[in-house]
C-alpha cells in the first residue's frame, strides 16, 4: 500500500461525462493519492464541473487549465504534475468500475516486470447499453498470453509491436510505471489524433504488459470519440506521422528488420487508404495529396487512377 497511484483524465469539452468519471474513481475500493484532470481549452463548462465536483469530494483532485493543444499535451503537463510512482490514465467519457485500481495495481506490485497493466472494458453506446467486450477484439485475440492464475494474463508474443501496428488492441485505461512512461518521454505533441498508440508502441519496446481477465470499466462510443469515424480523414496524417517518427526512431527503439518491414507496409497501406478516403468524401485535398504520395513512391499509378476516378464520379453525383 506504499505505492503512490496518481489517475491522469485530459479532457476536451467533456462536460457531459467528467462527473461520472471522477464518481467512478471515487467509488474505488483502492483510493488514488490524487487526481489530476487537465482541461484542454474546453468551451462548455467542463472546468466549472471538475471545480464543483472537486469540493464536494473526498478525493484530492489537481485541477490544470491549458490552451487547445490536444489529448497527448493534456496527458504530458498531468504527467509532470503528478507524483505517483503508478500513472492510470482515464478519458474524460470512460468510467472504471469499483475494483479496477485495486486489480490493475495489484496486478503490478505482484507481477514486477510488467511495466504495464489493463483490463477487459465493457463497450457501451451513448445509452450505456452494451455493444461488445473490448478485448474480444478479433486483432487482440491474435495476440499470444499466458495464464498467470488469479485472473492475471500475460501478453507474450515476439510480434506484439507488429501486430500492433495493424490496429490499436490495447485499451487506453490503463495502469503504467512512471519509470517507464517517462522513458518514453510520454505522449507526442506532435500528434494530436492517435497519440495514444504511438505511446504504446513505445512501451511495448520496454517490456511486458499484462491485463486482467474481467470487465473494469466501460469505453463508451459515441460521435465525439477522436476515434469515431467521422475523424477518420483527419487522422491518417497524424497516423502516417506517427509511422515516420518511428522509422526515425528505429535505433533508439532498437526496431528489428521485421518490425521496420511492417512499418513499411503498413504506411503503404495507410497512404492507399488516404488517398481513397480523400476522394470518397470529395475532399480538395484528392489530387495534391494522391500526385504527392505518387511522386514519393508510395501509392501505385494504378492507385492514383482509381482516386481520381472516384473523385470525379462523386463530383458528378454531387
Amino acid at each position: 500500500m506504499d505505492t503512490r497511484v496518481s489517475v491522469i483524465i485530459p479532457a476536451y469539452n467533456a462536460g457531459q461525462y467528467v462527473e461520472r468519471s471522477l464518481a467512478s474513481i471515487e467509488a474505488q475500493t483502492r483510493k488514488p493519492n490524487e487526481v489530476i484532470v487537465i482541461d484542454d481549452g474546453s468551451t462548455d463548462g467542463t472546468g466549472n464541473l471538475v471545480k464543483q465536483f472537486s469540493g464536494k469530494s473526498g478525493l484530492r483532485i489537481v485541477f490544470g487549465q491549458q490552451e487547445n493543444k490536444g489529448p497527448g499535451a493534456a496527458r504530458n503537463r498531468g504527467i509532470k504534475s503528478s507524483s505517483g510512482d503508478i500513472i492510470v490514465f482515464l478519458d474524460a467519457d470512460d468510467t472504471i468500475y469499483p475494483d479496477f485500481l485495486e486489480s490493475v495495481i495489484c496486478g503490478l506490485e505482484e507481477h514486477e516486470r510488467w511495466i504495464a497493466c489493463f483490463s477487459d472494458r465493457d463497450v457501451v453506446n451513448r445509452n450505456g447499453e452494451l455493444i461488445s467486450k473490448d478485448l474480444d477484439h478479433p486483432k487482440f485475440q491474435t495476440i499470444g498470453r499466458r495464464d498467470l492464475g488469479n485472473g492475471f494474463i500475460e501478453l507474450m508474443d515476439e510480434m506484439l509491436f507488429s501486430k500492433m501496428l495493424a490496429g490499436s488492441v490495447i485499451p487506453m485505461t490503463i495502469a503504467c510505471r512512471r519509470a517507464d512512461v517517462e522513458a518514453v518521454a510520454g505522449f507526442d505533441e506532435d500528434i494530436w489524433l492517435g497519440q495514444d498508440k504511438l505511446f504504446m508502441l513505445r512501451m511495448i519496446k520496454r517490456g511486458t504488459f499484462g491485463y486482467v481477465n474481467r470487465s473494469l470499466g466501460t469505453w463508451q462510443r459515441h460521435d465525439t470519440n477522436l476515434t469515431h469515424e467521422s475523424n477518420s480523414l483527419r487522422r491518417f496524417p497524424y497516423t502516417d506521422l506517427g509511422l515516420q517518427k518511428l522509422m526515425d526512431d528505429k535505433e533508439s527503439l532498437m526496431l528489428t528488420a521485421r518490425e521496420l518491414a511492417q512499418i513499411t507496409i503498413t504506411r503503404a497501406k495507410i497512404a492507399s487508404q488516404w488517398v481513397y478516403a480523400a476522394s470518397d468524401k470529395h475532399s480538395t485535398e484528392t489530387f495534391p495529396l494522391a500526385f504527392r504520395l505518387l511522386c514519393e513512391r508510395r501509392i501505385s499509378l494504378s492507385c492514383f487512377t482509381k482516386a481520381m476516378v472516384r473523385y470525379f464520379v462523386r463530383s458528378i453525383s454531387t
